[in-house]
């Protein structure tokens, strides 16, 4: 059985996309989303608030490195995955497989 590994947020660009490629050639454009709204939790609304790094690779990088800036509001979705900085400190990272503009 395969376990499930999806999310679709919305939100926005809230720091300056930057575009890389690898040394396979792969390019692959970061940025930092925010997501904000207020949640149903236990009969409660709740505020959320998410930051997280965005990771979109392939060849729709470099298109929507011309596109996206600070503020862009987009639909995101792709999958979860861990990553440790240089230090060792582990951080989620969304993979992004759609983007679409809202």
């Amino acid at each position: 059985m395969e376990l499930s590994n999806q999310l679709n947020l919305g939100g926005s660009v809230s720091k300056p996309p930057k575009l890389t490629t690898s040394p396979a050639g792969i390019k692959h454009l970061r940025f930092v989303f925010d997501h904000q709204s207020e949640q149903q939790e236990a009969g409660l609304t709740r505020r959320s608030f998410v930051r997280i790094l965005v990771v979109l690779s392939g060849s729709e990088a470099a298109q929507w490195a011309n596109e996206l800036t600070v503020g862009t509001q987009l639909q995101v979705t792709g999958f979860l995955n861990r990553i440790e900085d240089k230090n060792g400190v582990g951080k989620l990272v969304l993979h992004a497989q759609q983007l679409v503009k809202i």
